[in-house]
């Protein structure tokens, strides 16, 4: 009688083991769109976000694990990967959002044909070759790599629309320093610009044209 109840025992519980159904499909990630996006430098950033699903489990978002590299301060290619694992250990394939964080005067960035005009104290024109850089930390601020007649000095301005500023900065190397401080117009071809220099011989006022 007893091996019988426990062979009906096992019976049962084989029967019942073999009625549960194993859970080997993994969960799927959806991401909110855009699955990229162009970011301005500086601004802050709201992540659309994703949502996971899975067959047995549901709605498991708030499981997902979210990988953030973006920093929104430096001009970079970034990415934001989401992953999920369901309660029987599935997980389901990761989804990557791109973000490129960008420098909106961008446009402005190149090689000009700069003149350089001194009107006072004294008169004297020169003219070279320089390159204009978009700033990597700093939205609308460009990046003159050379100025004020020299290769040595690498002055930066900030743009608010078609004006643009000169702020007040040393540049020059430690023997030989001048400060500048200037302004003017920019737009996609010519930047116009005033700007006094001081050195050891004293400050002089200065016309710049950047043209390509």
């Amino acid at each position: 009688m007893k091996k019988y109840i426990l062979g009906m025992l096992v019976i049962v519980l084989v029967g019942f083991v073999s009625c549960i159904k194993r859970d080997d499909t993994p969960p799927i990630i959806n991401m909110n769109p855009p699955d990229s996006l162009d970011h301005i430098l500086n601004a802050p950033f709201n992540d659309p976000g994703a949502t996971a699903t899975d067959e047995a489990d549901g709605n498991i978002t708030n499981n997902m694990y979210i990988k953030n590299d973006l920093d929104v301060n430096m001009v970079g290619e970034y990415t934001i990967v989401y992953s999920v694992i369901d309660k029987q250990g599935n997980e389901a394939a990761p989804a990557t959002r791109w973000i490129f964080v960008y420098n909106q005067a961008w446009s402005y960035a190149g090689q000009y044909n700069v003149t350089e005009t001194e009107v006072f104290p004294s008169v004297g024109t020169t003219e070279f070759t320089a390159f204009v850089k978009a700033d990597t930390t700093v939205n609308n601020r460009i990046s003159f790599l050379s100025f004020a007649g020299s290769t040595a000095n690498a002055v930066y301005g900030d743009i608010y629309d078609s004006v643009i500023i000169i702020p007040f900065q040393i540049v020059g190397s430690d023997t030989i320093s001048v400060a500048i401080q200037g302004s003017g117009s920019i737009n996609d071809s010519i930047i116009s610009l005033q700007y006094t220099k001081k050195d050891t011989i004293g400050t002089s006022l200065w016309n710049a044209d950047f043209k390509r």
